[in-house]
């Protein structure tokens, strides 16, 4: 049943390729600055460490690095997931390390506020 379904949406996915290229050809499109690709880069960032996060421990950064978190919205349907103990494990060292990246990054940002 699930192989039917991928067949369905990779023929969807390939017969909409060539609306894409015409859309993309067309209209004044233009590059994205440095500081958007930071914005998304961060913005990848922060939903892995929410991923990982409410996966394995089943909070997220709010309760982790609330100075972090900015006081937004908690994740809808973000939940613990039934994960062994060596998974678990495994997922919350993922999240560790993704919480560890949005610190540096906001350090970096920060650091180049004060001094540059």
């Amino acid at each position: 049943m699930a192989v039917h379904h991928i067949r369905i949406i990779s023929v969807l996915l390939i017969a909409s390729l060539p609306f894409t290229i015409a859309i993309e050809g067309k209209g004044n499109s233009s590059e994205p600055s440095d500081a958007d690709r930071i914005e998304f880069a961060l913005n990848l960032e922060y939903l892995e460490a929410e991923f990982f996060l409410y996966g394995a421990l089943g909070y997220g950064l709010d309760v982790v690095a609330p100075e972090l978190a900015g006081g937004g919205p908690a994740p809808i349907g973000a939940q613990l997931a039934a994960l062994s103990p060596l998974v678990r494990d495994l997922i919350s060292q993922f999240a560790y390390q993704e919480v560890g990246h949005l610190r540096f990054i906001h350090y970096l940002f920060t650091f180049e506020d004060i001094f540059i």
